[in-house]
């Protein structure tokens, strides 16, 4: 009986104890737990969720984007165009009369600032940009829009298509400044416009006249994780359509594969430059010989920095 007492003694003091405990623990548990959330409520505030993947790449097809890279980032971009010219009694449905190709190079010196170049074969345009992302969009839509800078310098070095341009070497360097403004409205939908000033020595499209105002549209749906659909139409004022030239319009399909991404395109430029693409194109777009230029570039990403998991796009 004695030690049947002591069992039943012991056995309430460890169930005492383990009660005692276990509301310790709750206590103290409970107490660091609104310490950590106060701290997340007022740290909450001063770090905003920004607005990941607006676009895909540094352009939406053949303009820029408003996307800058991640620091560190290098891109290897590389540029096809093909497309048949009108009256050609040679030319044949399956294959093209005339092929331009284009190598650039850009890298993300932080990840703001993006600095690329490039050349090009068919029209011999030499060009650079520097491009600065001033605002980001915030996913809780307090910053509603995301605002990027590009300053683009393009020298042409031979005439191409019906455009001669000046004996004067000096005069065939152009300036174009962009101000883009893009908003993701949601996973799929993202639109953009791009007010941009152009300084052109080039005498071409309108006679006599050097300063260019024109005004870019874009726009990309998502089809899946890795396709979407993109758009580009291009307005230059002060131009006679037609007889100085036509306004850019692109069709085309974006296709990220890991590191690499594709893009294939239906155009009415023969160029890759941001300058010539708005102010030399010689024709409409159209699907006859001379009009429709199909386009295939391939960019791969290389990361010359660690790069941190992205969140979900």
């Amino acid at each position: 009986m004695l030690n049947s007492d002591l069992n039943i003694h012991h056995m309430k003091n460890r169930k005492q104890l383990i009660f005692v405990l276990s509301m310790f623990l709750f206590i103290v548990f409970n107490a660091n737990s609104q310490d950590l959330l106060n701290i997340l409520e007022k740290e909450a505030p001063n770090t905003p969720l920004y607005t990941q993947a607006t676009f895909k790449a540094n352009r939406i097809l053949i303009g820029q984007s408003v996307e800058t890279r991640k620091k560190g980032v290098l891109e290897f971009v590389l540029g096809t165009r093909y497309w048949n010219i009108p009256n050609n009694d040679t030319s044949q449905s399956f294959g093209a009369d005339r092929f331009s190709g284009h190598f650039g190079m850009q890298y993300a010196f932080t990840d703001r600032f993006t600095f690329g170049a490039g050349i090009t074969s068919f029209d011999g345009i030499v060009n650079g940009f520097a491009k600065y992302r001033l605002v980001r969009q915030t996913e809780d839509n307090k910053v509603p829009l995301g605002i990027t800078l590009v300053q683009g310098a393009s020298y042409f070095s031979r005439d191409f298509a019906i455009f001669s341009l000046p004996q004067n070497s000096s005069e065939r360097l152009a300036y174009a400044t962009q101000v883009i403004l893009a908003r993701k409205f949601n996973r799929n939908l993202s639109l953009q416009l791009t007010p941009t000033y152009i300084h052109s020595g080039v005498n071409q499209p309108v006679p006599d006249k050097k300063d260019f105002f024109a005004l870019g549209f874009g726009g990309r749906y998502k089809l899946s994780n890795h396709v979407t659909i993109a758009s580009e139409y291009g307005y230059l004022f002060g131009r006679d359509e037609g007889e100085e030239g036509f306004n850019l319009f692109s069709l085309g399909v974006n296709w990220e594969i890991s590191d690499l991404i594709m893009q294939f395109s239906m155009t009415n430029s023969k160029s890759f430059d941001d300058i010539a693409s708005y102010t030399l194109n010689a024709n409409n777009f159209h699907f006859r010989p001379g009009g429709l230029h199909i386009g295939v570039n391939a960019t791969y990403v290389l990361h010359l920095k660690k790069r941190k998991p992205r969140p979900s796009e």
